[in-house]
């Protein structure tokens, strides 16, 4: 992956953005952990949090104006956090910490003029970097307009710790010499606080860099003045604190302003939605007005999405993960199932106020890996090869219309795997429809090369399928499938085409029955952006009279059933708990229209509807059909509605076979297809070549491919009956 391509993807995400308060806090307060912090009753961490970014925190705390709680967006749900109050609170509850860390001294000295907060921020943070600083003040103590403030607002004894402290870092007292007239002519550096109103003459406050604080005089630095026309305590003090930075930096002779972005702006790019989020009023009881914080962060994309949530991270995190694995060149690519996990369903994507798609990065990802050879061929092996059954002569081919051919029925390969006589149906239906002026092609249209990162092996799917529209004219596709229609939009965009379901309602609906209950309408996640597919299947619905529901995640904002981008190959359990989140979202049972999502969701405890088992509902009670079943329904219609001439066999074909529905839920999970079993006993069978156990059943093994098969069975007459199966990659050699 180019480095370029990893700086737009980082920059998309918006997680490492500030929180409001945060961004809106001149000093840069992290007040999310400190508001944290106090919910859990934590003061001395609470205190721990205000020292780190404010010079003073004993004085700062109780006199601060508090911007970030007017940037608070809970005054949108009851009120501010009373951030004000926390800090109060928090100081009244704990003690000095003692001196902050020190750096050895550089032997550099800086003057400060003014006894203001600006000044001592300034005089503190210089120290703490290694400076001799001396300040120049009138009084006994420094602290300007401080010392008038009440004992109950800011007690004196605090401003004298505060100039003990100071001194104890080295800081001095020295005579009110003229910065410009005396001092900077001998190249010294000095900071003038001009919340001090007795320095302020020495300074033109238009002629104040507000960024760097540097002033047009080489080596005098400015800061304090007022903010919106009045004094801010936060500002003055954040005003000494950066002209430190600057100082330090101008010593360095380095840029004073490179890479200070976030230490001067007040904005942040950060996006926290509120739905959800309960209006609660204030509190008085400091931990109760915390825990009313709602910690303020992105991490809309992770909180909706099973996989992003899984890696403890978010979208950012994971772009650097991804890059890192790719320069990796020995050792484990240990971010490769996380980007084979994705269930690449462009959720991410709709839900980021900045359009951070996960989906573009591990399909990306994803074709790298293969380019580079450093793919696992076991992750999607078996959907490569699951593509390969569908576009074989045994379950694909194409027939012309009896007239003519104006349009070419493309039900896709779950359709017609999952579904196959209500297929058969459509594909009647349309026929007459279309008066013997409509053709039909079967296979698959190469999606699983797709999410797999195959790129050559899409590539040849989509050949073929350009050719066959092309020899019959290039009538316009109608498709069944909203995957299809992906693959076609995006490989195929001069390709006329146009949904099932739009030609249904142009054409006309069958007479059908609708189902009495109201039922959940899902939809898939590759009509995100088809706004006309979703529209027209609503109409249908409406049209026929089914009521449905319609889910908080639907439309745009769908969710994947498991299956897109072989989620389900690479983590079945991260599937499963995909398809859990689903159909917790309604107690009805579930409608879809997509063959691939009714196989997904079905089995969880609910029923799962296709749009096809309302319009052309089936003699029975359909289950999900399962990975060999779908292959042999897929064969079974090609020979209904193509014929059966030159279909190649295999002599195992009709081998019989018997699987009990607990052994069947086994072969599933372990994608043991019937075929792979029917030519594991043939061989044994043929051979010869096979383990008897003293109760009398069989073990034989067979390798396939790159895979090795075991299937321990039982053998009559009648037929094999399986015990069990297993399959693994290892390549087992014989001693002799």
């Amino acid at each position: 992956m180019e480095r370029y391509k990893l700086d737009d993807f980082e920059q998309r995400c918006i997680q490492d953005e500030l929180p409001y308060c945060q961004a809106a806090c001149p000093l840069k307060v992290n007040v999310r952990a400190f508001c944290g912090a106090m919910a859990e009753g934590h003061f001395d961490e609470a205190r721990k949090i205000l020292s780190k970014a404010m010079p003073l925190p004993d004085i700062i705390g109780r006199i601060c104006d508090h911007p970030c709680q007017d940037a608070c967006v809970l005054s949108q749900k009851g009120g501010a956090i009373l951030i004000g109050k926390l800090e109060i609170a928090c100081l009244q509850q704990t003690k000095d910490t003692g001196l902050p860390l020190r750096l050895t001294s550089k032997g550099l000295s800086v003057t400060v003029y003014g006894s203001g907060l600006s000044s001592l921020s300034c005089a503190i943070e210089l120290a703490k970097k290694g400076y001799q600083v001396s300040m120049v003040f009138d009084g006994d103590i420094p602290g300007g307009s401080l010392l008038a403030l009440s004992q109950e607002v800011l007690p004196q004894e605090i401003l004298v710790t505060a100039w003990q402290n100071l001194q104890r870092l080295g800081v001095t007292r020295s005579s009110g010499k003229d910065p410009i007239r005396d001092g900077l002519k001998e190249g010294n550096v000095a900071y003038v606080g001009v919340d001090d109103p007795k320095w302020t003459h020495l300074v033109d406050l238009n002629d104040i860099d507000p960024l760097t604080y540097e002033t047009s005089t080489k080596g005098l630095f400015a800061g304090g003045h007022p903010r919106n026309g009045k004094p801010s305590p936060v500002w003055e003090s954040a005003d000494g604190k950066r002209a430190a930075n600057s100082i330090d930096r101008y010593f360095q002779g380095a840029s004073l302003t490179s890479g200070r972005e976030k230490e001067f702006s007040l904005e942040t790019k950060l996006y926290t939605p509120l739905d959800g989020v309960p209006t609660l009023s204030p509190k008085d009881d400091p931990i109760e007005e915390a825990k009313r914080c709602i910690q303020c962060e992105c991490r809309y994309c992770v909180r909706e999405c099973a996989f992003l949530e899984k890696y403890k991270g978010y979208p950012k995190i994971y772009a650097r993960q991804i890059y890192n694995n790719f320069a990796i060149v020995r050792g484990s690519h240990s971010a490769n199932k996380m980007i084979n996990s994705c269930a690449l369903c462009g959720l991410c994507e709709v839900l980021c106020p900045n359009d951070f798609s996960m989906a573009d990065l591990c399909r990306f990802a994803r074709e790298q890996m293969v380019e580079r050879n450093i793919m696992p061929p076991s992750v999607h092996e078996f959907a490569l090869l699951d593509m390969e059954h569908a576009n074989s002569p045994r379950s694909s081919g194409f027939r012309s219309g009896t007239k003519t051919t104006q349009a070419i029925f493309f039900p896709g390969c779950q359709l017609a795997g999952a579904m196959p006589d209500q297929t058969e149906r459509v594909a009647n239906f349309l026929e007459e429809m279309f008066d013997g002026k409509m053709g039909i092609l079967l296979g698959c249209c190469g999606a699983p090369a797709w999410w797999a990162g195959r790129l050559d092996k899409l590539e040849e799917v989509i050949k073929n399928i350009e050719k066959t529209v092309e020899s019959a004219g290039n009538p316009t596709l109608i498709l069944a499938c909203s995957s299809c229609n992906e693959v076609f939009k995006n490989f195929m965009p001069n390709l006329s085409r146009v949904s099932l379901w739009q030609v249904l309602l142009e054409k006309g609906l069958p007479e059908t029955r609708p189902a009495a209950e109201t039922l959940a309408l899902h939809d898939p996640c590759t009509t995100r952006h088809e706004k006309e597919w979703r529209e027209s299947i609503r109409k249908i619905l409406q049209i026929v009279g089914q009521p449905y529901e319609e889910l908080v995640f639907g439309g745009e904002t769908t969710r994947c059933c498991g299956y897109g981008g072989l989620q389900v190959m690479a983590d079945p359990d991260l599937a499963r708990e995909g398809i859990s989140r689903r159909l917790q979202e309604s107690e009805n049972d579930f409608l879809t229209y997509c063959a691939m999502c009714r196989e997904s969701l079905s089995g969880s405890g609910k029923m799962v509807f296709h749009l096809l088992d309302i319009l052309f509902p089936p003699p029975a009670e359909k289950k999900r059909a399962g990975f060999s079943k779908r292959q042999q329904n897929r064969e079974l219609l090609r020979t209904k509605l193509l014929g059966s001439c030159d279909i190649p066999t295999e002599p195992w074909d009709d081998l019989p076979i018997s699987v009990s529905d607990r052994v069947r839920e086994k072969l599933e999970e372990r994608h043991i297809l019937d075929s792979d079993i029917k030519q594991t006993l043939w061989k044994a069978s043929s051979m010869g070549r096979y383990l008897i156990s003293p109760e009398g059943t069989k073990l034989a093994c067979s390798r396939i491919g790159n895979v090795n098969f075991w299937v321990e069975y039982r053998e009559d007459d009648q037929s094999f009956t399986i015990i069990n199966a297993w399959s693994h990659r290892m390549i087992m050699e014989l001693m002799t």
